[in-house]
Parts: structure tokens; sequence; C-alpha cells
């Protein structure tokens, strides 16, 4: 054990009265400074990532992570449908990080009640029966929709295949069929329960007119959603600008084009999230620096004395930055203890709740993994202890001549 460690486990440990033992607020003041920081970047980095993980999730499943589509610059809901082949199909299911493939279609529709009536987009769904539809909550009460009740839902095509339905087109249709509303949903994602409700994937086809083969697009959802940029690129090579049976080309959107405004929401966060690690770096250091120059402050003596039996400034300087180091382990112990314990205790009971309409989601997710706890408990003691450097110089200034002749 060298002298300088011995030294600092001395002072850091004694139990004696205050002139025998380094300042009580200062050694609370600095660790109460590390341990609030890191509990503060703790949850501050758990809830961007939770926020971003589930947001991610949320948005694929509605649409999937990849979507295949005839080229068009056409908007509409009413897509030039393309031909899926199963052998199409099984390629597409056979490319690496591919983990489900499945066809949907999409129609505009005016769906009316009695008394009212709203324009919507009807999506295709395995699950809904052939005869029913299900509406969102938010469809539902703004219509005033029970499950059970029968509504006429007014389907709007184009008749022309080679082409997207479009504002004032004369050779558009209207096929009207009476469904009953089979049950509700909720994704508390408002662009999406505003205007989406659920139908039959046959009857979409027999309205459209289709072959069995035919769809307005095709959904892919990927194994590990981290290799995106991979797997849209192996798919722009294999499906871009390829044509069907029918000679429609064919073009292909992650769900991060697609969302352009939500992801750049999500971008935005990471901002965040760099600037409050940052003032929390500040602030821990600044505690710390504060402690540790207190607590030289209140050894000048002891400094004295010790240079004078021949302790050199180094080893001065060594037996302070251990102290501070031991203060600083004992404030990262605790902001673990705490952050961890807050990032508990929302996952499992979820005290803070949130407005679904404006975020998505019921309440603040937390996604936090062990490397990252360990990444900024690492990177708050490096950076921490590079900063004391600078005050443990202080040591080398006091001169024991001056100290001992005070006395």
């Amino acid at each position: 054990m060298s002298a300088a460690y011995f030294l600092a486990k001395r002072i850091f440990f004694s139990r004696g009265n205050d002139t025998q033992r380094v300042s009580p607020p200062a050694i609370r003041i600095a660790i109460a400074g590390i341990a609030i920081g890191l509990a503060v970047m703790m949850l501050t980095v758990a809830i961007v990532v939770g926020f971003k993980h589930e947001i991610r999730n949320k948005v694929s499943d509605l649409g999937g992570h990849i979507q295949v589509q005839a080229l068009s610059s056409n908007a509409s809901f009413d897509k030039q449908p393309i031909c899926c082949s199963d052998s199409m199909l099984e390629n597409l299911a056979a490319m690496a990080n591919v983990a489900h493939v499945e066809t949907f279609i999409t129609k505009p529709a005016v769906i009316k009640t009695d008394k009212d009536f709203l324009s919507v987009v009807v999506k295709s769904s395995a699950e809904v029966a052939e005869r029913e539809i299900v509406v969102s909550e938010t469809i539902g009460r703004k219509l005033k929709l029970e499950v059970g009740d029968r509504v006429q839902v007014f389907f709007v095509q184009n008749k022309n295949l080679e082409q997207s339905l479009s504002y004032g087109r004369t050779d558009a249709s209207v096929k009207v069929r009476n469904l009953t509303v089979g049950g509700m949903y909720q994704s508390h994602y408002s662009q999406y329960d505003e205007q989406v409700i659920l139908g039959n994937y046959q009857l979409l086809q027999q309205i459209g007119d289709w072959d069995e083969d035919m769809a307005s697009g095709i959904e892919i959802k990927l194994a590990n959603v981290e290799a995106l940029e991979d797997s849209y690129d192996a798919l722009s090579r294999k499906v871009s600008l390829t044509q069907d049976r029918r000679g429609t080309q064919l073009a292909i959107q992650t769900f991060e084009q697609r969302n352009p405004q939500i992801f750049g929401w999500l971008e935005l966060l990471d901002i965040n999230v760099l600037v409050i690690l940052a003032l929390m770096v500040v602030v821990s250091t600044f505690t710390m620096v504060s402690g540790l120059l207190i607590i030289i402050l209140e050894r000048t003596r002891m400094i004295g004395q010790l240079k004078a039996l021949g302790c050199t400034n180094a080893q001065l300087r060594t037996t302070f930055l251990y102290i501070a180091l031991l203060l600083t382990l004992q404030g990262l112990f605790w902001g673990n203890v705490i952050g961890i314990g807050l990032c508990v205790i929302q996952a499992v009971w979820h005290p803070l709740a949130l407005d679904p309409e404006n975020y998505y989601l019921e309440w603040v997710p937390i996604d936090i993994s062990w490397w990252q706890v360990l990444m900024l408990n690492v990177g708050t003691l490096l950076i921490t202890m590079l900063m004391l450097l600078v005050p443990s110089a202080l040591v080398s200034r006091i001169s024991p001549g001056r100290i001992l002749s005070a006395d």
C-alpha cells in the first residue's frame, strides 16, 4: 500500500473530531452532486431510449419497417395495385433480416351513421370478419359508435387500375356496403386513430375488382431494426424499379421515410440528451472540485507538516486525488441506487403518465441497458478525476515554512 493511499484512507475514514477529519458539509455536497448528476443522466438516457424504442415499435406495428408499393407521385390512399406472386413473397421472406412479409390493401371511404358521417381510410386486416369493421376509439367517439352497431361504408375508387385515385376525376365509382362494428382499437397514434378503420382483406379486393394476387403493397418487418439501412439497400437492389406481371414499376420506402415528422422529433431528443448530459457533468464536476478545494484548504497545516517531514508535492497531490476518488465512488454508488431504483419503479408501476394525444404513449417509457449504465459511470468517473487534477495542484503552492512559522 502506498503512503499516499494510506494517508487518504486515514483522512477519509477518520471518525475523530472536526479538527481531525475533513469537513462533513464538503463531503456531503460533493457526494450529493455526483449522485444527483449520475441519477439524472441515467434517467435521461433511459427515458429517451425508451421513447425512441416504443415509438419505432408503434410505427412499425402500424405499417411494417419497409413497404413495397407501386412507383407513383400520388399521395392518395387508393394506390395503384401491384401483383404479388407467391414466388415474389417467398423471395422477400427469404432475404436476410426479414422476419415477416404480408400484403395489405387500403381504400378511401366514407363511413355513415344515421346522424353523422366521416371520411376514413379502410386498411385490410386478416383478423376482421368479412361483414365487419374495426374502428378506433377516436372514430367511435366522433360517430357515437358502439360494438354491434350497423353502418354504411361508401368506397370511392378509380375504375382505371393503371392510375391512382385523385380529386376531380370523372372515372371514379362508389360502392356501398352495410357493415357491422365488430370491435374497437386504440393505438394512441393520433394520425392513425383519426382516419384508419380495419376491414376484411377479401372484401377490399372485391370492392376494387382486383385479382387474388393484387394488393396495395407489401409490408416487411425486420428481425433487427438496427440493420434497417442494410436491409433497405438489399431490398432496393432487388425490388426498386422492377416490374410486376402487369408492368407496374415497384418502389420501396422505410417507416422513417413515411413518417419524417415523428423521426425528426426523435432526432431532436438526441440533442436534448447531449445538452442534459453536459450540464449534469458540469454540475457534478463543479461540486467535486469545490469539495476538494475545501478539503485541501482545511488541511493546509497537515500539508505543511508532511512537506517538512519529506513528502513530495506529487505524493500529496496523489493523496488528495485518492480522497476525491473515494468521494466520487461513494457518489456514484448512491447515484446508481437512486437512478436504477427510479427506473425500476417507472418501468414496473408507471407512476409518471403522459397524454397519448401529444406523446403517442400512456406513460413515460424506460429502456436502459447495463452497458449504458456502465458507460455513464465510467465516463463520469474519468471526467471528474481529470478535472480534479487542477485543484489538486494547489498542494504544490503551499509553503511548509510559511505554514509552520504562522503557528
